[in-house]
C-alpha cells in the first residue's frame, strides 16, 4: 500500500533511481554533497526529460520536486520559491501526471498552513481578490486554495482510477499493508483529500448556511443505501460535503470488486468520518450499531478487527469495560498480527492495565485515621513505613522534606522499613476503579515517616506503582495564627485528642531562602500552650513542634514581613442556567457589576454601569456579542445560542469592556438520561382521621 501520507515528506528524500540512469543519479547526490546544487540542477534536467519520454512518470515526478527543491534552497529556501516553480512545472508537465502534481501542491500548502497555524488563525478574512503572496492570505483564502488544488487533482478521475498506484512506487512511500487498501491512484489522492477535509481547522471557516451532517442521515446505514443518498444544501464548497462525495464515488467505485479490501476499508474509514463529524443524541448509539453490523458482515476479514478496535473504544468512553474488553479480545484473537488486531491488544492491555493510589491523613493519632486506597486490577497492597529524621531533610536543602523526587524515591526503596504489612482487596473483576478504606497500625513509634504503598511484595519499580506518602506519627496538634500588618505569628500546642494545652513545648521556626533551611527562632509555649514569634516569618517557613518524645512539624507556608493591602476594584459576576448545553440550545445567563474595597469594608454594586458581553467559541473565536446596563441593582441578564456550526468544548461568557469578569460553560452533544420513579403500595390501607366536633360558647 501506498500510505497517504503528506507527499513533501516524500520529496526531500535522495534521489536513488534504478536502471539507466542510475550513474546520473549518483552524479545528482555526488553534487548536492558538495554543495553545488546548480550542478546538480543540470544533471537533473536530462534524467526528467528520459524520464517522461519513457513514461516512468514515477520517476519523472521525483526528479522533478528534487529539481524544484534545490532550486528553491538557491533562493533562500522560502516556500513560495517552491510553490512557485511547482505551478510552473504543472503548466508544462504531461497530462498523465498532472493530478498528482496537483495534490503534492496541495500538500505544499497545508504543510505550509501547519506550521504557520497561529498566523492565519488570527488574520481577520479579507474582501476581494487575495494578493499573490499567499504568506500574507487569511484562514479562508488559504484553505479554500487548498480544497481547489485537490479539486483539480480528483478532477480526471477517469484517468485516475485506470492508473494502478503501483506505476508511481519509485515516487511513494510503501505501507505496511498490501496495495489492495489504494488499489489506484484515484485512491490514493481521494483519501488524501480526506484528511484534508476532516481537519478541525475547518471549523473556523463555516459560512451561516453551513452543511451539517445529522447522525440521523445515512452516514450510519448500509454502504448500498449511502451510495444512494443525494445529500441536499447550498453550502455545496463544505469540506464535509466533500468529504461524503468522496466516501460515496470511492465506495461505487469498488462496490463489485472482485477483492472487497479497498470497498471494506473506506467503508470502515466513512463511519469513522460520521462519527467524528456528525452531531445529534442518536449519534453514538447508530454508531455502535454500524459496527456490530459491519464486523458481523465482514467477519472474515482483517479489517473488521479494526473495527472491533472503535467499538470497544467507543465502549471504554462509556465505562462499558467489560464489554470493551470482550470486543477487542476477540479483534486481536481473529487477526492478533493485523493492525486492528495490535490496536485490539493495546485497548485491552489499557484496560487491563493496573493502577494504585493512596490517600491519608497527615497526622496519624487517636482516633486512628484511615488509608484510603484507590486500585483497578490488584487484589493485594503491601506497605512500608520508612522513619526518616525531619531536621535532617531540611539541612539537605530540599523544598519540601515531605515530598520526594525520582532519585530520592530510588533511595528510599533501599532503606529498611521499621514496620511491613499488607491488605487484601476485594477483585475489580469489572475492571472499574475501586476504593477501599483500611485501618493504620497503632504501634508505630512518635516521629515522621515515609509510607509506601506497592502492587507487589518486593517494591521493584518495574511494571509497578509506588505510592507515597509524608505522615507524621504524634499526639500533638499545632494550630497557627498569622499577625497582622507585621505583628508577628503565634499559635497553640495542644494534645490532639485531648484538647488540651500543652506548657513547656519547644517551637522551632525554620525559614528558607536561595541556599535552603535555616534555624531563625526558638520559643516555648507557656501555661495556655501559646508561643508568639514576635517578628513574622519572611517567604517560606516551617514550624516544628516537639514536647517529650513527641514531634509535629506545620506544612510548608508563605508569609511576608509587610501585609498586602488589595487595592480597590471593580468585578462582573456571572450565573448561567445551566453548565452544559447542546448545541443549538440557549445559554440563559446573569451578571451582577460590584466593586470591592477590602481596605475600607466597603463592598457595593454598581447601578447603571454600561458593558459589552462578548460570547466566544473553544477556540477563543468570537461568536457574538450584547451591549448591556446594569439596572438599579447593579444586575443585567441575556441569553446566547449554544454553536451548532464550529468544535464543541468549552465556550465563554467574558466582558469585553467594562467591570472585568467571564464564565465558561460546555456545549457537548449528550444523551438526557431517562428515569422513572416509583412509589411502592403501602403495606396498611390509609386510614383517615374522623372528624372532631368542636364545641364553644
Amino acid at each position: 500500500m501506498r500510505k497517504s501520507l503528506p507527499v513533501w515528506l516524500i520529496l526531500i528524500a535522495s534521489l536513488t533511481l534504478a536502471g539507466s540512469r542510475e550513474s546520473e543519479c549518483k552524479r545528482v547526490e555526488e553534487a548536492v554533497k558538495k554543495g553545488l546544487p546548480k550542478t546538480a540542477i543540470e544533471e537533473l534536467e536530462p534524467i526528467i526529460k528520459q524520464a517522461i519520454k519513457e513514461k516512468a512518470y514515477g520517476e519523472a515526478l521525483k526528479a522533478i520536486c528534487r529539481k524544484i527543491t534545490l532550486e528553491a534552497t538557491i533562493q533562500g529556501n522560502k516556500p513560495e520559491e517552491k510553490i512557485i516553480r511547482l505551478q510552473a512545472e504543472i503548466e508544462k508537465s504531461p497530462k498523465e501526471i498532472k493530478p498528482l502534481m496537483e495534490a503534492i501542491l496541495a500538500n505544499w500548502y497545508w504543510h505550509y498552513f501547519q506550521q504557520n497555524r497561529w498566523r492565519f488563525l488570527q488574520r481577520t478574512q479579507t474582501a476581494g481578490v487575495p494578493a499573490k503572496d499567499f504568506t500574507t492570505w487569511d484562514l479562508t483564502t488559504i484553505l479554500d486554495e487548498i480544497g481547489r488544488h485537490f479539486d483539480l487533482a480528483l478532477s480526471e478521475e477517469k484517468r485516475l482510477v485506470e492508473t494502478p498506484v503501483t506505476e508511481y512506487k519509485d515516487f511513494l512511500v510503501a505501507g505496511t499493508v498490501p496495495d489492495s487498501y489504494r488499489p489506484t491512484l484515484y485512491d490514493f489522492i481521494a483519501h488524501n483529500a480526506i484528511e484534508f477535509y476532516s481537519s478541525g481547522e475547518q471549523a473556523g471557516t463555516r459560512p451561516e448556511d453551513t452543511f451539517e451532517l445529522s447522525a440521523a442521515s445515512p452516514i450510519f446505514s448500509e454502504a448500498e443505501e449511502f451510495i444512494r443518498w443525494q445529500v441536499q444544501t447550498t453550502d455545496s464548497d463544505s469540506p464535509v460535503y466533500k468529504a461524503l462525495r468522496l466516501y460515496q464515488k470511492l465506495l461505487s467505485f469498488h462496490l463489485e470488486d472482485k477483492d472487497k479490501t479497498a470497498f471494506i476499508d473506506v467503508d470502515l474509514h466513512r463511519l469513522n468520518f460520521g462519527y467524528n463529524q456528525a452531531f445529534g443524541e442518536e449519534k453514538k448509539e447508530r454508531y455502535k450499531a454500524a459496527l456490530k453490523r459491519f464486523v458481523e458482515k465482514w467477519a472474515d476479514h482483517e479489517i473488521s478487527s479494526r473495527a472491533r478496535y472503535h467499538w470497544a473504544a467507543v465502549l471504554q468512553e462509556e465505562n462499558e469495560l467489560v464489554k470493551a474488553h470482550q470486543i477487542a479480545g476477540q479483534g486481536y484473537h481473529s487477526f492478533p498480527e493485523s493492525i486492528g488486531g495490535r490496536w485490539c491488544y493495546n485497548l485491552m492491555k489499557q484496560i487491563e492495565a493496573k493502577s494504585l493510589s493512596i490517600e491519608t491523613e497527615r497526622v496519624w493519632t487517636e482516633p486512628w485515621p484511615k488509608i484510603k486506597v484507590s486500585y483497578r486490577n490488584i487484589t493485594k497492597v503491601f506497605f512500608r513505613a520508612i522513619p526518616f529524621d525531619y531536621e535532617q531533610r531540611l539541612t539537605s536543602r530540599v523544598w519540601n522534606p515531605e515530598y520526594l523526587n525520582g532519585e530520592e524515591r530510588k533511595e528510599i526503596l533501599k532503606k529498611k522499613p521499621v514496620r511491613e504489612w499488607s491488605v487484601n482487596l476485594p477483585t475489580t473483576s469489572d475492571y472499574q476503579q475501586r476504593t477501599e478504606e483500611i485501618g493504620v497500625p497503632d504501634d508505630l513509634s512518635p516521629g515522621f515517616y515515609f509510607v509506601l504503598a506497592s502492587q507487589e511484595p518486593a517494591f521493584g519499580e518495574r511494571d509497578n506503582q509506588i505510592s507515597v506518602l509524608g505522615i507524621w506519627v504524634s499526639r500533638l496538634a499545632l494550630v497557627i495564627r498569622s499577625g497582622q500588618k507585621g505583628k508577628g505569628m503565634e499559635g497553640f500546642v495542644l494534645l490532639a485528642k485531648e484538647g488540651k494545652p500543652v506548657s513547656g513545648a519547644e517551637v522551632k521556626l525554620w525559614q528558607r531562602d536561595d541556599r535552603g533551611w535555616k534555624l531563625v527562632s526558638v520559643v516555648t509555649t507557656d501555661e495556655n500552650g501559646i508561643f508568639r514569634f514576635p517578628s513574622p516569618p519572611r517567604l517560606q517557613h516551617i514550624l516544628l513542634a516537639s514536647y517529650e518524645d513527641e514531634k509535629l512539624a506545620s506544612q510548608p507556608n508563605y508569609s511576608y514581613e509587610t501585609a498586602w493591602q488589595p487595592p480597590s476594584y471593580t468585578r462582573t459576576i456571572f450565573f448561567t442556567d445551566r453548565s452544559l448545553y447542546r448545541p443549538g440550545q440557549i445559554i440563559s445567563y446573569k451578571g451582577i457589576c460590584i466593586q470591592v474595597d477590602q481596605n475600607e469594608n466597603n463592598y457595593q454594586v454598581l447601578p447603571l454601569q454600561s458593558l459589552r458581553v462578548v460570547f466566544r467559541d473553544v477556540n477563543g473565536k468570537e461568536i457574538s456579542r450584547q451591549d448591556k446596563k446594569t439596572n438599579e441593582y447593579g444586575s443585567f441578564s441575556g441569553s446566547f445560542v449554544a454553536p451548532t456550526d464550529r468544535l464543541t468544548g468549552r465556550v465563554s461568557i467574558q466582558v469585553e469592556s467594562g467591570p472585568p469578569g467571564s464564565a465558561t460553560v460546555s456545549v457537548e452533544e449528550y444523551k438526557r438520561p431517562k428515569f422513572q420513579v416509583t412509589l411502592s403500595p403501602p403495606d396498611k390501607a390509609v386510614r383517615l382521621n374522623q372528624p372532631v366536633e368542636i364545641q364553644g360558647k
